[in-house]
């Protein structure tokens, strides 16, 4: 097949509707497996995430006799063997006999699939359209021409469009969608990396360690599926503020993929200022008592009083544990650790 081949082109088109029609990640790579078994020779299929954090494959679909395949992935050598042989590298699919060892001198071979009687098979690392690596893709035969060159190149034009199908940053980006006005997202992981989030710029203020995405990682760490709060921002016209929500969706037996952090306008703020925000950051962190508010704003008490006055107003509060409350369900606050302004390239 060419890129052209209209037997290719329809294997991409149904492959690509498998990402938009089927639901969830396992009927989505049983599908896509299902799909290549309709073009391509082969005995046994493997398709699996990959959490490059702990190193490890997680399988979401097989088919046929792939026990021998769960064995070695199950190997605490497996992930380091694949970056030894480039099969973790941007790169066509690798036919078994193309790699650059004899096939008895490769562990997965020699210790698990030659001894289950596989002589051929193909193989290579999915990465998405955004360029995230998303996993892995091995299909295995007792005939040790299949699938063959021809079918090296089958797969060659559809592993990005099954690597698409299993990334689960595309549903994270659904989800985060439920912020309409969000002006830029990220992906964080488990470890603190950041990723894009697809559809939308990232933002100084959402780098890697930045003190807004240390806040929303704590904040989810708690407990809930969500959080929201005001960071300020430094621009060129003095302070301002931007809104951010942590939409926590982690999965931790399946990948490193641990929230989505978003960056919007910050809305109505009911007359609010920047000081009364910063006593309900206070506030809902449990600080209550007049004196320590006023020394960890760095204000005397009198003005400290009237933030939390105006506080309780805005909210309509009839105290200060009800203030906190509202507060955290509004997102109508500046947490403590966030209390000196962060440059950003959000407009």
């Amino acid at each position: 097949m060419t890129d052209c081949d209209p037997a290719l082109v329809r294997l991409q088109e149904e492959l690509a509707d498998v990402g938009t029609m089927a639901a969830g990640l396992t009927r989505r790579a049983e599908e896509v497996l299902g799909a290549l078994g309709r073009i391509l020779s082969f005995d046994a299929g493997w398709l699996a995430v990959r959490d490059p954090e702990r190193r490890r494959h997680v399988p979401l679909a097989t088919t046929g006799p792939a026990e021998p395949l769960h064995r070695y992935f199950r190997s605490p050598g497996a992930d380091a063997e694949l970056e030894h042989l480039g099969l973790n590298r941007l790169q066509d699919p690798v036919l078994a006999s193309e790699l650059p060892a004899p096939l008895p001198e490769i562990s997965a071979w020699g210790e698990y699939l030659l001894p289950a009687g596989f002589r051929g098979g193909v193989a290579g690392a999915l990465f998405a359209s955004t360029g995230r690596h998303v996993g892995f893709l091995s299909l295995l035969a007792e005939d040790p021409a299949c699938p063959g060159p021809a079918g090296r190149r089958v797969l060659a034009g559809v592993t990005k469009v099954i690597a698409d199908d299993l990334d689960r940053a595309q549903e994270i980006a659904a989800t985060a969608r439920i912020v309409r006005a969000a002006a830029a997202g990220v992906v964080l992981t488990r470890g603190g990396d950041v990723l894009p989030l697809p559809g939308l710029p990232d933002d100084r203020l959402l780098a890697r360690h930045s003190p807004v995405l240390t806040a929303a990682a704590d904040e989810l760490s708690a407990g809930g599926s969500h959080t929201a709060f005001l960071a300020p921002v430094a621009g060129p016209d003095g302070e301002r503020l931007a809104r951010v929500t942590a939409l926590e969706c982690a999965l931790p037996d399946l990948d490193h993929l641990s929230a989505a952090v978003l960056l919007s306008s910050p809305g109505d703020l009911r007359g609010l200022t920047p000081l009364d925000l910063r006593v309900l950051g206070h506030l809902v962190v449990g600080t209550t008592q007049v004196p320590a508010l006023a020394a960890a704003l760095h204000v005397d008490p009198g003005t400290a009083v009237e933030a939390l006055r105006r506080a309780r107003v805005a909210l309509d509060a009839p105290d200060l544990p009800a203030a906190a409350t509202r507060a955290l369900r509004t997102g109508l606050r500046i947490p403590p650790a966030l209390g000196r302004p962060a440059g950003t390239g959000l407009r």
